[in-house]
């Protein structure tokens, strides 16, 4: 038998799980604890969710930035894609920046 690379371990473990095998028969034919086999799986879970946190933000941002740019405030941001303050301030001041008001995000900083 060859032994496989964490990496390779890793790759079966979620491939057989998203095949729908539970962990009990993924464990037989791995050879692998239940242990080793749920943090593989919990540790995907967590880069899943970070991915879609992701993709979330860059989705707020996104719609954020077609606000400002239509002439909304701040404020109507905020309520439109219920953000809070410090949120929509940072989407603000990117903003700036995207439209090369560079000047203004200096003063704002100073202020």
């Amino acid at each position: 038998m060859v032994a496989l690379t964490r990496e390779e371990r890793i790759r079966r473990v979620l491939e057989h799980h998203n095949q729908g095998m539970d962990t009990r028969q993924i464990s037989k034919l791995l050879h692998m604890s239940f242990s080793d086999i749920g943090k593989i799986l919990k540790d995907a879970d967590k880069e899943k969710e970070s991915e879609q946190q992701r993709t979330r933000q860059e989705l707020l941002s996104s719609k954020a930035y077609k606000l400002f740019s239509e002439g909304s405030t701040p404020e109507e941001v905020a309520i439109a894609l219920n953000l809070r303050q410090p949120q929509v301030t940072e989407f603000y001041t990117e903003h700036w920046k995207l439209k090369g008001l560079y000047m203004l995000d200096q003063i704002y900083g100073q202020i």
